[in-house]
């Protein structure tokens, strides 16, 4: 029911809190997540709002939200939403303006982007890699670099127009590189020989001080202010070289 939420249990289950503010819609992808083994629905609510009392409590692994591109109070919720649980992850279920509502979850935080005419299996697939530290919404970005341009036009303007001091320790510059370079934080942890829990606690720390909501606005955030270089990308002449 809409509005219940049960409480967090041992379990290996992903944990998913639904925000789905369109009744029909929010039926039928309860129904598709009901039936999907490994994947419990603890609460289901119809705005953001609604959700940020809950999320604290329930501990989900993703909060499945839908942002209105249009709607800034429901963005703005979102966003807070992300604050509250960075250790949940983030999926925006996708509008009919398909480019702005890719832009609109890199800016709340997102990880995960469904396209509203996806089929159930790509949904549940986004939810799954999310719950498990990887970004889906990074390779949709990949395929689009004219939505790239647009997030980093979008970021310039809420820069002062010229570069500001290196707010960051070198452990978190170091941390941010790898970032960059398109590491999980499990193998983050890896490099570095620490925890996953010290990765994400440099990661809110690395947000906060860049003061943006998610790790591909903070490189962005980085690269612009020349703290980073992008790596090269790699290509099929790098590869024959290579050879």
């Amino acid at each position: 029911m809409p509005g219940r939420w049960r409480a967090p249990h041992q379990s290996d289950d992903i944990r998913v809190v639904m925000v789905e503010s369109r009744e029909l819609l929010g039926i039928g992808i309860r129904e598709v997540l009901d039936q999907e083994p490994g994947i419990e629905v603890v609460a289901q609510v119809p705005t953001a709002d609604d959700a940020l009392p809950i999320v604290s409590e329930a501990a989900p692994d993703v909060i499945l939200v839908n942002v209105p591109p249009e709607d800034a109070s429901t963005g703005d919720a979102a966003r807070r939403l992300h604050e509250e649980m960075p250790g949940s992850a983030l999926v925006v279920l996708g509008g009919e303006d398909e480019d702005a509502s890719i832009v609109g979850a890199v800016e709340i935080g997102a990880t995960g982007h469904v396209p509203e005419l996806a089929g159930p299996q790509e949904l549940v697939a986004t939810i799954r890699a999310a719950a498990d530290g990887d970004n889906p919404l990074r390779a949709e970005l990949a395929a689009r670099p004219d939505l790239v341009e647009r997030i980093v036009a979008d970021v310039q303007d809420l820069l002062a127009h010229e570069r500001s001091p290196m707010p960051l320790s070198s452990r978190e510059l170091e941390i941010l590189r790898v970032v960059a370079d398109g590491l999980r934080n499990r193998e983050i942890a890896a490099h570095f020989d620490i925890s996953e829990q010290t990765v994400k606690n440099h990661l809110t720390t690395i947000l906060h001080k860049l003061g943006v909501p998610n790790r591909t606005t903070a490189v962005i955030h980085a690269v612009r202010n020349g703290w980073l270089e992008l790596p090269e990308p790699v290509t099929a002449s790098s590869h024959a070289r290579e050879g």
